[in-house]
């Protein structure tokens, strides 16, 4: 038990020191693209965003409920648009899920009375897509609808396994009042390849719920987690993603 403590504590340190080095990167890119918005016109990523907003959990303790025991999560972007439609946002995010047996009212789960808590740290790619042209700073083409999906790597305590894999996919609307800011509501699952994000082991038994007839988790019902919330963005360079605009709307 001691040494499982002692590798659960190593792992999360790792997390942390992987995420502050997120940060780090995140830090440096906005100041190099303060330092040359005046001359760039190419920036590798041409908006600096924050994420705020909850997260939760969906699994074996909550198969449906969307915003279940929803956590605080944050998170830093960095996004680089192609053109007025398409972009492509790289995210480092961290939250803390939940889940009660306790909380529901089905015999078997209070029965059952599994409970959890992990925090997570998830670095994701995902390819955007607007339904209509983005123009920050127009009047009348400064919001729209967009979807998206990517991958990327799911760092908690998965008991036995290591790091996991997670397609992230969700929608939002993107809203440009002005010129180099924009503000990003948005709603994206994350789909994991793992039954352990809340620690009920696949395909196992219980024999304190009346024999081996009672599963504690069920065949092929991998779990999943959510993030909502807002990214509020800034364009670092008066070019970027927008480079075919008319300049009027490049100040």
């Amino acid at each position: 038990m001691k040494i499982k403590l002692r590798n659960f504590k190593e792992c999360k340190m790792k997390v942390s020191h992987i995420f502050a080095a997120v940060l780090a990167l995140v830090l440096m890119v906005a100041t190099g693209s303060v330092a040359e918005a005046q001359g760039s016109r190419n920036n590798q990523f041409d908006e600096v965003g924050l994420f705020l907003g909850v997260g939760y959990y969906n699994g074996e303790i909550n198969p449906k409920q969307p915003f279940y025991k929803s956590q605080f999560a944050f998170g830093f972007n960095l996004r680089h648009g192609f053109n007025e439609r398409m972009a492509l946002t790289f995210q480092a995010s961290r939250c803390k899920v939940k889940g009660d047996d306790a909380d529901f009212s089905d015999l078997y789960r209070k029965a059952r009375g599994a409970k959890f808590e992990n925090e997570i740290t998830e670095l994701a790619f995902s390819f955007e897509y607007n339904f209509l042209p983005l123009v920050k700073g127009s009047p009348t083409q400064c919001v729209t609808p967009f979807v998206a999906a990517g991958a990327g790597v799911c760092m908690a305590s998965f008991p036995n396994e290591g790091l996991q894999a997670c397609i992230p996919f969700g929608l939002g609307v993107k809203i440009a009042p002005l010129p180099r800011l924009c503000f990003s509501l948005e709603w994206k699952y994350r789909k994991l390849f793992s039954d352990m994000l809340d620690h009920i082991g696949e395909d196992t038994y219980a024999a304190e719920l009346g024999g081996a007839t009672k599963q504690k988790s069920f065949l092929g019902d991998k779990d999943w987690y959510a993030f909502a919330g807002v990214v509020i963005s800034y364009q670092m360079s008066k070019s970027g993603g927008n480079s075919r605009l008319c300049p009027a709307y490049r100040k």
